[in-house]
């Protein structure tokens, strides 16, 4: 159930750390660095893309910590099935991996996109996990979330 009206206020806490986001990035800039890989197409056109991906993943991400703010997500005493919530069961990792594409655009190094894969099989990993944890918790009431609402897009 959406957290009442009134609570929804921001909680930093709910701001999560992607480390598999992070760490694929921060490997793809340092490989940008001892080995410059530039993507083929021309730079505008990685700019305009990466600015719209980047404010999109900034824009997502803000409106899920928002809808989330009247919930504890690493304790969470009820399911949060509104705003981006009503559309994907995991709109803060859509927002991450655009907000992570879009970066990676914007710098102009080819690296990041390279190893996002990696950081995709990483983060399937960690929601999957996450999907478990919430069933045991949760149990029918997510089994019906889960049913009704797509995981990603």
């Amino acid at each position: 159930m959406s957290p009442p009206t009134a609570a929804r206020a921001w909680r930093w806490g709910n701001v999560p750390i992607p480390e598999a986001h992070l760490v694929g990035l921060a490997t793809g800039i340092l490989l940008q660095v001892v080995r410059p890989w530039r993507p083929p197409w021309p730079g505008w056109i990685g700019q305009a893309g990466g600015w719209l991906l980047l404010l999109a993943g900034l824009w997502l991400g803000a409106w899920a910590v928002r809808a989330a703010a009247g919930v504890d997500l690493e304790r969470p005493d009820q399911l949060v099935d509104g705003g981006p919530y009503a559309l994907s069961r995991n709109p803060m990792y859509v927002a991450w991996t655009a907000g992570y594409t879009g970066a990676a655009l914007v710098i102009g190094t080819a690296w990041p996109l390279l190893l996002l894969p990696v950081v995709l099989v990483a983060t399937q990993v960690a929601v999957l996990r996450e999907e478990r944890s919430l069933e045991r918790r949760f149990g029918d009431a997510y089994r019906s979330y889960r049913a009704s609402v797509r995981r990603y897009l």
